[in-house]
Parts: C-alpha cells; sequence; structure tokens
C-alpha cells in the first residue's frame, strides 16, 4: 500500500531533519576538518547531497 503525497513528503522532511542534524552536529565537523583529504571530499559530497535533496524537497511546492 502506498502513502498519500502529503504523509510521503511529512516523513521525507522528518528524515531530511533528522540527516540534517547528524550532519552538522557529528559527521561534518569531524570530515571536513579531517587531516585526510579523501576524508574532507567525502564531507564535502554528503554536503552535496544534503543540498540536492534540500532542492527536490523545497524546489516544489507542498500539495
Amino acid at each position: 500500500m502506498q502513502l498519500p503525497s502529503r504523509h510521503h513528503r511529512a516523513i521525507s522532511l522528518g528524515l531530511f531533519a533528522v540527516c540534517v542534524a547528524l550532519y552538522l552536529g557529528l559527521v561534518g565537523p569531524w570530515l571536513i576538518s579531517a587531516a585526510s583529504t579523501l576524508a574532507v571530499a567525502a564531507g564535502l559530497a554528503l554536503l552535496v547531497a544534503l543540498l540536492v535533496w534540500a532542492w527536490r524537497l523545497f524546489g516544489r511546492p507542498f500539495n
């Protein structure tokens, strides 16, 4: 059974909020300030992934 669009959007927003909080509070600062170039690149890639996800969530109007 597929959830209606509004409920799916609410779940996506909640999951997005949790992921942003984890990135900003734990993962992001640790990766961006790492000595390894690969770790910094991974931190930036995660940031770009979050930005793309935010654009997909907020780039179109709510139903």
